[in-house]
């Protein structure tokens, strides 16, 4: 994705000293592609919030695999929408934060320009097995006042029932698993 977040490495490399410490060096753990459940890793920096949300696509789309008809494709361009909008995550209105980028990246969504370094989509993903990776960035006003998170994704994609939310800020870390019944995360 386009932006390095430094909390964003602090969440990773706090993920990753939780591995099991038989594991050799050389493993490498995959996250579990599980439909009807994503994760939203959330870092604020500064004046700046970057979420990274993960999801299989059968919870966004209902299938995974490249679009076979003009009513998938109509599906994948709809679902691309929805992500450019700025109430999918709803950061605490007091912040006064805006929707600055979007990046997406899936096997179904075709980017306008191919640049050499792009990531090559598994075998697994060409097989039916797609995920979305969706980067959004936010800038704040008022970051010190923000304390919550409003997830909307439940109501758009109702194929989702839970999201695993990891949050990194300046008052530390906070993680939980929000659902359509309790879809806010509060730290």
């Amino acid at each position: 994705m386009k932006h390095l977040n430094y909390f964003l490495a602090v969440l990773i490399l706090a993920i990753s000293s939780t591995a099991s410490s038989a594991e050799s060096p050389s493993t490498h753990v995959l996250e579990a592609h599980v439909h009807g459940t994503a994760t939203l890793k959330v870092a604020v920096d500064a004046d700046t919030i970057t979420m990274n949300f993960s999801s299989p696509l059968d919870n966004l789309l209902g299938f995974e695999h490249k679009p076979r008809n003009e009513a998938e494709v109509e599906q994948v361009q709809n679902m691309i929408k929805q992500f450019y909008k700025p109430n999918l995550f709803l950061p605490t209105k007091d912040a006064q934060c805006k929707l600055r980028s979007v990046d997406l990246d899936s096997l179904v969504i075709k980017k306008k320009k191919q640049a050499a370094t792009t990531t090559q989509h598994s075998h697994h993903e060409e097989a039916g097995h797609a995920d979305l990776d969706a980067e959004m960035v936010y800038q704040c006003n008022r970051v010190k006042r923000l304390r919550d998170l409003q997830v909307n994704v439940f109501t758009v994609f109702p194929n989702l029932h839970k999201l695993s939310v990891e949050i990194v800020s300046d008052r530390g870390q906070t993680a939980a698993t929000i659902t359509p019944d309790k879809p806010q995360i509060t730290w």
